[in-house]
């Protein structure tokens, strides 16, 4: 007679459970680099410039709004070449990334296309709460911490042309109002990179 537990026993009805491991099987790898998170890379984008680069190109080539941000970085700040950094960003900026929107808001307010800059900052909704911005800021402050930011003339003439006709305090950087938001946040990149913040 054989036990319940033959190997000939056949029973249909026992259910098992999959692994963990099972889950992966049926991953989509456009949509699992399109989605992965890259926020500790965000922090430190230099890693990926040298020790996680076919990461990296994965993840951009399936349109990860992180990896544009952090290629937009890389480009901008490390390898100088602005025209491919400001793609990288502004792809990061309309994927919905409030890091890359708020980085090439300022970025274009800084190289005097003030139109976009506005327009940008401005899908971060911040005139009805900063947190938001306020919280990219500081993102943006650890992304570019190990990367020295050249101050450009242009720059410094572009924030004196936002400078608000209101009788805002210009001193005051964490009081802000619709006249002086840009000019003040163009005034605090300009601080950080020039090591005064």
């Amino acid at each position: 007679m054989e036990s319940a537990q033959s190997v000939n026993n056949y029973n249909n009805n026992v259910k098992v459970e999959a692994s963990d491991n099972d889950d992966n099987i049926f991953v989509d790898p456009s949509g699992y680099y399109r989605n992965l998170s890259l926020s500790y890379f965000v922090a430190a984008p230099k890693r990926m410039l040298t020790e996680h680069e076919r990461l990296k190109e994965r993840c951009l080539e399936n349109g990860n709004t992180e990896a544009h941000y952090i290629e937009g970085v890389l480009q901008f700040f490390v390898q100088k070449d602005i025209q491919i950094g400001l793609i990288h960003l502004r792809k990061a900026a309309t994927g919905n990334n409030p890091t890359g929107m708020y980085l090439y808001g300022l970025l274009m307010l800084a190289e005097g296309h003030t139109h976009s800059g506005k327009k940008y900052l401005d899908k971060l909704k911040w005139k009805k709460e900063r947190r938001v911005s306020d919280n990219c800021w500081e993102r943006i402050k650890n992304s570019l911490s190990e990367i020295p930011v050249p101050m450009k003339q242009r720059y410094f003439n572009n924030m004196v042309n936002l400078y608000p006709q209101s009788k805002c305090d210009p001193e005051n950087l964490a009081k802000v109002c619709k006249k002086c938001y840009y000019f003040k946040r163009l005034t605090q990149f300009i601080l950080f990179i020039t090591n005064k913040e």
